[in-house]
């Protein structure tokens, strides 16, 4: 990761790391693709099972991008999430959508997260996609929360029990993401910094 400062702001990026990754999976000359995955993109699972070529090679993008989207890419977490359930055994077609997802990165070779001062404190964003996985019938929760106008904590997942309405869901994603915010403000009050009521925001 590299950090640079410039006019009070703090410039986090990773394109050193990007750009490795994609010399190394060839893609230097394809065209960029517009977003992670494909709208309505919904994967199956494999009938059979996977060969040693694609197994292998399927395990190395989704580890390159889990590791840019730990780091800093929150906009990737939902696909990379999604195609990370099927690492045990991916297909073909898994292995073309991972590689979507870095042609969707090769779009944006200078992204960065833009700290740009105290003037700017903590909030977050809470949403949930309402019976998501068409096999369990379970919602997806999600939560970014952001610092100096930057985000920089945020996770995406299922939830753990079926829930029978929207409403439900965006409860529980709220609940999630209110579990994190008391993380991060133990977090403040152990660095001797005592916070303001956290702003939450849910889509509802």
């Amino acid at each position: 990761m590299c950090m640079r400062c410039k006019d009070g702001k703090i410039y986090l990026n990773q394109s050193t790391y990007l750009q490795k990754v994609i010399e190394h999976f060839n893609l230097q000359n394809v065209k960029p693709a517009p977003a992670p995955l494909p709208e309505g993109y919904q994967p199956s699972p494999a009938t059979e099972n996977a060969s040693a070529t694609i197994h292998s090679k399927y395990q190395q993008v989704i580890g390159s991008l889990l590791y840019i989207m730990l780091e800093m890419q929150p906009d990737i977490t939902f696909a990379v999430t999604k195609l990370l359930q099927f690492a045990s055994n991916p297909t073909e077609k898994h292995l073309g959508k991972a590689l979507y997802i870095c042609r969707y990165l090769l779009g944006m070779p200078n992204y960065a997260l833009v700290y740009d001062g105290p003037g700017n404190g903590l909030l977050a964003h809470a949403d949930s996609d309402w019976a998501s996985n068409p096999d369990t019938r379970k919602s997806t929760s999600g939560y970014v929360v952001k610092l100096a106008s930057a985000i920089f904590s945020w996770n995406t997942h299922a939830q753990k029990t079926i829930e029978l309405s929207s409403t439900k869901a965006e409860y529980m994603s709220l609940s999630d993401t209110s579990h994190q915010l008391v993380w991060v403000r133990n977090l403040f009050s152990e660095l001797g910094i005592e916070l303001a009521p956290i702003l939450l925001f849910g889509d509802n």
